[in-house]
């Protein structure tokens, strides 16, 4: 890490409050948003299995989509409305986290990664009205299958970005897509690539969909690219140049 780094590290973590509890922050979360997918589930029982899973599906790929647009155009765009946003992810979460330093030392620092604790009650009420759209033509079953699967979603992009932070465990270079996204990630919070590519932190779909992925491949060696550094772009090249993935210190 550079010195510039290191003293906003030193400086964010001295504002943390004294109560903050990572691991609290997390179960909020993941409390909030299984019991919010359980009970969605569980109103969409009575839904013919092709509808359940062809609404599921359908908010997995918005859902995906939708994170694609906000993280490459509120989060790394300044919009005067969602200035708070592009603060907190461009100015600090990419200044706490660069391709020199990406890992976290302690479940405090989760405060920098985790979205703010009313986040996912702004999410699951953006999915209440996705699936009451989506009931219009398909039925209040479809509704619910459609928010179940939008919290998922949600919860993914949790678990996967919280991933890309840890230090270099042995399996999470081996489990799917957790080690796509750990290397993607790490592509992306280089300060000269962030606002232009791997915009997806669950599967990478709408960046190979749309152009934003750093990698020439098809969408299935995007998806399971792995730790794999020999297929990036050439402008991607050019700017990361031979640096492997790890890097010795994440």
């Amino acid at each position: 890490m550079d010195a510039r780094q290191v003293a906003f590290r030193a400086q964010y973590q001295a504002k943390i409050p004294t109560i903050y509890n990572g691991w609290a922050h997390g179960a909020w979360i993941f409390g909030f948003g299984i019991a919010y997918a359980a009970l969605s589930l569980h109103m969409a029982a009575g839904v013919t299995f092709p509808l359940w899973l062809a609404s599921f599906i359908a908010a997995l790929v918005v859902s995906n989509l939708g994170e694609w647009w906000i993280h490459k155009h509120a989060l790394h765009r300044r919009i005067e409305a969602l200035r708070a946003l592009w603060r907190r992810h461009t100015v600090e979460h990419h200044s706490y986290f660069t391709e020199a330093r990406m890992t976290v030392d302690s479940h405090r620092e989760y405060r920098i990664i985790f979205f703010p604790p009313f986040a996912i009650v702004i999410f699951a009420l953006i999915h209440v009205l996705f699936g009451a759209i989506w009931s219009l033509p398909f039925g209040h079953g479809a509704m619910w299958a459609w928010m179940a699967g939008g919290m998922t979603h949600y919860l993914c992009y949790e678990v996967l970005h919280t991933c890309a932070h840890l230090p270099e465990y042995r399996l999470l270079k081996y489990l799917p897509f957790v080690n796509t996204m750990r290397r993607n990630h790490w592509v992306h919070h280089h300060q000269a690539l962030m606002s232009d590519y791997n915009m997806n932190l669950t599967l990478p779909f709408a960046d190979w969909l749309l152009g934003t992925s750093d990698l020439d491949r098809g969408l299935w060696g995007t998806l399971f690219n792995g730790y794999r550094m020999d297929r990036l772009k050439p402008e991607v090249a050019a700017r990361v140049g031979s640096a492997p993935f790890p890097p010795g210190n994440t």
